[in-house]
């Protein structure tokens, strides 16, 4: 099932609440940032297509249409250029912990996390909430959960003049899980036992080929 979605009711959750963080970066919209752990402009070319706003404190520009993103990859970059990983911010006024590879043995429960792994399987509950196992680069499974009314909410936002959809084939295996989400702590159930994995709360969730 293909599943049209976009990015506007996640982007009110994340941009309503960079001006603590943001205001703190000392950067223009386009400098060179190197304490924060933002990317360079450089490295941001690559993400050129996106669109983008001076929507943050003082007119800093920001992302403001993660669903555009061709690629994991390229939506990490723009969450990192939005979301200094090195800067308390967003709605809960925390650093973003980028889990890639894997979990840190020492990650605090609620912690504000973008997650990037491939898919193992997918699938819509009967409640409306959306459920993924996901493989991490050292082989570390984890549970992410999105519930419905976030599901609900962006299946909405493509009718209203959205032209990307940011879930695309989530159910099947093998393609790029990526998105922002909350860790819940090792209360995750393993789908091939009883062993507990990392449970994710989803805010924001994609599915791309790399």
């Amino acid at each position: 099932m293909r599943h049209r979605r976009s990015l506007s009711f996640s982007a009110l959750l994340l941009l309503g609440a960079l001006a603590g963080g943001c205001d703190r970066l000392g950067i223009g919209a386009h400098g060179a940032p190197v304490a924060d752990g933002a990317p360079t402009e450089q490295e941001l070319q690559k993400i050129r297509y996106m669109s983008s706003a001076p929507s943050g404190p003082k007119g800093r520009t920001l992302y403001t249409h993660f669903e555009e993103a061709k690629t994991c990859g390229d939506f990490e970059l723009a969450m990192r250029w939005n979301r200094p990983p090195n800067i308390e911010s967003g709605p809960f006024n925390k650093k973003m912990v980028y889990v890639t590879a894997s979990i840190p043995a020492d990650l605090p429960k609620n912690s504000e996390v973008f997650i990037r792994g491939k898919i193992e399987q997918g699938e819509t509950l009967p409640s409306g909430a959306a459920r993924w196992y996901v493989t991490l680069q050292d082989g570390t499974r984890v549970q992410a959960i999105e519930t419905a009314d976030f599901y609900e909410k962006e299946e909405q936002a493509p009718q209203d003049g959205g032209k990307a959809s940011a879930l695309v084939e989530p159910t099947r295996a093998h393609r790029i899980f990526c998105g922002q989400g909350v860790y819940e702590g090792l209360i995750g159930k393993d789908p091939d036992g009883d062993k507990k994995i990392p449970l994710l709360s989803m805010l924001f969730a994609m599915d791309r080929t790399k």
